[in-house]
């Protein structure tokens, strides 16, 4: 499935996102040094406190203190909010997106628990392209077996054992993994492979294939419109300050 992701990454570069420069704000500015004195604490529960100080940040430096926490954190509580914070931030630089993926990235794929946390975190995020890509990429590396009927075995005369139970717990637990990711992944992806089948894995990178011009287009839309509206910002701003001025004379 390696070519799937490789194709999912290769159409996202030759879509290029309008990406901008937005000026650090004098609230943000301070926001962003009283982030960094609270959170250099050593109670666990506080740092998550001082993480709130930085939701709903718009410039770059500010993703990248969300980022610092997210990937070195000593307490995966820590990290996890950090990243659930910086999936939540409004969309103004694709470079959000891409963060927030080399973060997931990271998580190695035999820890499901974790994966599936972080799945549900990503949710909110506005960009989707590179996130849906990766999260049908791993969904279409698991399995949905078929749960096998019991067979009795016996170990020989007068004993027993416990047949091929085993079999069965692995199955289902398999089966119940690729429900909960899926489940979590439907919730922005939005596919169309929603009753999970033996089948699911395998047409998961087709609905994927089918919807990506779509879904990087709408990330292109969002990106442009951001841009406009930050540009109207600034200019109402600047003009604002020059009006200012000049009443001041």
């Amino acid at each position: 499935m390696r070519s799937f992701l490789v194709a999912a990454i290769g159409l996202c570069l030759l879509i290029t996102l309008s990406s901008h420069a937005l000026d650090l704000s004098p609230d943000e500015k301070k926001l962003q040094t009283e982030f960094d004195k609270a959170y250099r604490v050593p109670d666990k529960v506080q740092r998550v406190v001082a993480l709130s100080m930085l939701e709903g940040a718009k410039h770059p430096t500010s993703w990248q203190k969300l980022m610092g926490v997210a990937s070195s954190d000593p307490e995966p509580e820590v990290r996890l909010a950090a990243f659930t914070v910086l999936a939540k931030e409004p969309a103004r630089d694709p470079n959000l997106e891409r963060m927030l993926l080399s973060l997931f990235s990271g998580i190695k794929f035999n820890d499901f628990d974790m994966r599936l946390n972080y799945v549900k975190a990503m949710a909110p995020s506005q960009f989707k392209y590179e996130l849906v890509a990766a999260v049908a990429d791993q969904l279409s590396k698991m399995r949905y077996p078929d749960v096998p009927k019991y067979i009795p075995q016996s170990s020989g005369p007068g004993g027993s054992s416990n047949g091929n139970a085993q079999q069965i717990k692995a199955a289902q637990k398999a089966r119940k993994e690729f429900e909960e990711l899926l489940e979590a992944f439907n919730a922005f992806a939005q596919s169309d492979v929603v009753a999970p089948t033996k089948e699911s894995p395998l047409l998961l990178p087709k609905w994927f294939q089918a919807n990506a011009a779509k879904i990087a287009a709408a990330d292109k839309e969002l990106a442009d419109r951001n841009k406009k509206e930050d540009a109207e910002a600034a200019k109402a701003a600047k003009e604002a300050a020059a009006e200012a001025a000049k009443a001041a004379k």
